[in-house]
């Protein structure tokens, strides 16, 4: 793809390879906190330019923006002196709230493209390989969606969202002296960030316009759970489960955020009934891995 160029993706077969490959580097980039050539500005317009950005390809390029300012994150750590390092933390969250602001701009956009409801609730018909009581009480409610398309597009929002927002809200930890929490490690993780609370002179911490408390987070975490159901459920073959595994992946990751609990144990054996039932062994593999090494394990 890098030695192709922005400019020679106008055939339908080559429009389709882009299209893939874009979606899969995004979540590569993102639980490795890795930068791709996507990220480039000329690669994100180039190949359009004689061809619309459908929604999907348009939220891509939130969450291929997202992959540059994760691995920012990762590098402004080994910054040693505080006033560059807070200087640049700083800004990354103006950043991110440039990106949060242009999720929002995306959903209402979406609302115009393609008819609403997007989704809908329905009591739940599926529990866990247990088939234990509580299990089931675990997501009683699953959403439907009129098509695969809109199911994948949700549960990406939902996702990056969530990549986004807890972005957010370690990078401001970093700024105002709290410590790293002990916990599992989550999808946006800045593994070995430094606590620093002195700022330098002229530099202040951006106004947190949304709080993204674990409600938030379990909120969107939720919502991809409850569209499990829709995905793996025998009209979506094969595709359902493996457009699920991004969504999943990040919902167990922000269940583990806190107290185990029935929510962890139900999207735990939804990775097993994938591996077992459906044939993606690997899904196992991403929910036993820890977030940087998820795709690493898959690919062995």
């Amino acid at each position: 793809m890098e030695a192709r160029g922005p400019d020679s993706w106008d055939s339908p077969l080559a429009q389709m390879i882009l299209k893939i490959m874009r979606h899969a580097v995004m979540i590569h980039d993102l639980q490795n906190r890795t930068l791709s050539v996507l990220a480039q500005p000329e690669r994100q317009s180039g190949p359009w330019n004689n061809h619309v950005k459908n929604p999907d390809q348009k939220l891509y390029d939130v969450g291929i923006d997202l992959t540059r300012i994760i691995a920012s994150t990762n590098t402004t750590k080994s910054i040693n002196d505080s006033g560059i390092y807070a200087m640049e933390r700083a800004a990354l969250i103006e950043e991110c709230q440039n990106l949060d602001a242009r999720l929002d701009d995306w959903f209402e956009q979406l609302n115009d493209d393609i008819p609403t409801p997007h989704y809908w609730p329905e009591f739940s018909k599926m529990g866990d390989s247990s088939d234990s009581p509580e299990a089931h009480m675990a997501f009683p409610v699953s959403f439907h969606f009129p098509n695969i398309y809109v199911a994948k597009l949700l549960n990406d929002y939902w996702a990056i969202s969530i990549i986004l927002h807890s972005s957010i809200k370690l990078l401001y930890q970093s700024l105002a002296g709290q410590t790293k929490p002990n916990r599992p490690e989550h999808p946006a993780d800045d593994q070995g960030a430094r606590a620093r609370a002195i700022l330098p002179p002229g530099c202040s911490i951006p106004f947190r316009k949304k709080v993204a408390d674990p409600r938030l987070l379990k909120s969107l975490a939720s919502n991809i759970a409850q569209s499990m159901e829709y995905f793996l459920s025998k009209e979506m073959g094969i595709l359902g489960p493996q457009w699920a595994l991004f969504g999943l992946r990040v919902a167990l990751q922000t269940y583990r955020y806190g107290p185990a609990g029935k929510e962890l144990q139900w999207l735990q054996s939804i990775h097993d009934r994938i591996s077992d039932e459906k044939g993606l062994r690997y899904s196992r593999i991403l929910a036993s891995a820890s977030w940087q090494d998820a795709w690493l394990s898959q690919g062995r």
